[in-house]
């Protein structure tokens, strides 16, 4: 017995991989069916987290947590309708998490839509509803996540996919650019009140992501084409040449940045603004 079973616990104590940063840890991603919001809930299962993958299109949630579950075997994801605006269906999607992982440990804020129009010419209604999905929405999710995370006495990491026009709003943009700034405001007063829970809550402001990405609708593309009197054929091209390092943001790279804040690399860090923009000086936090 001792013969067969000290070579078993040996390779447990330095042998065996190390555990992934995220392993035992349990992720809710919103806006997570397509673009930035898929990229960081399979960055976050590669990384060993259980991944809820919450969107309004629930179909396309079931793709993405199909795939993961595909990658990194069953139970690794769960897709969960997920509408934002809603506040029993929020709710809900969070008790089902809990139903089936048991709490929550990381939170990614992320879902949005990014309307675009003057102000002369705004409807109310584009108004109200950006601040629907981009302001109430991230505070609806906060909310619910907040009361599992402080009732679990765990600590926990919050993420805040906010943009870059929260430093440098655009033309055209003010229901945007201003429901963004609310979330972001929301994220530092989240920030004071949870620390003392041991919650973490940091933000990433990306630009002009388009890879995979929903909301970048073709309506939205024409529109900021002209808020910026280009042709629409030369839309990314006019974003990747106006950052300081000429580079194109993808998913991913706003995923990497996520990974490090969702774990314990960026342990002392809260109420903090990573740019994930190629560089715009307009942008700058400070």
């Amino acid at each position: 017995y001792g013969v067969e079973f000290w070579p078993l616990e040996l390779y447990k104590l330095t042998l065996a991989p190390p555990e992934a940063s995220l392993a035992r840890r349990v992720a809710f991603v919103t806006g997570a069916a397509s673009g930035i919001g898929r990229a960081i809930a399979e960055r976050l299962a590669a990384e060993g987290a259980h991944v809820v993958v919450a969107d309004v299109d629930l179909d396309g949630a079931r793709v993405v947590a199909d795939a993961i579950t595909g990658r990194f075997g069953l139970a690794r994801a769960l897709a969960v309708a997920c509408d934002v605006t809603q506040e029993t269906g929020v709710a809900g999607a969070v008790a089902a998490t809990v139903e089936a992982y048991g709490g929550i440990d990381i939170l990614v804020s992320n879902a949005g839509i990014a309307p675009s129009g003057s102000v002369s010419s705004m409807p109310l209604a584009m108004w109200q509803r950006s601040f629907d999905i981009n302001a109430t929405g991230h505070f609806l999710v906060t909310r619910e996540c907040l009361r599992v995370m402080e009732a679990q006495g765990t600590g926990g990491s919050i993420v805040y996919i906010t943009t870059k026009n929260t430093m440098a709003p655009g033309k055209d943009f003010a229901a945007y650019s201003a429901a963004k700034a609310a979330q972001a405001q929301l994220a530092r007063v989240v920030a004071m009140e949870a620390g003392t829970h041991g919650i973490r809550v940091n933000m990433i402001n990306p630009d002009a992501v388009f890879r995979n990405s929903t909301l970048w609708a073709p309506d939205v593309r024409r529109a900021r084409a002209l808020a910026h009197g280009i042709d629409e054929t030369n839309l990314e091209d006019f974003y990747r040449k106006r950052n300081l390092l000429r580079v194109t943001i993808d998913p991913d790279d706003v995923a990497e940045a996520t990974w490090w804040l969702a774990s314990d690399r960026s342990l002392k860090s809260t109420g903090t603004v990573i740019t994930v923009d190629g560089g715009v000086p307009a942008a700058f936090p400070r």
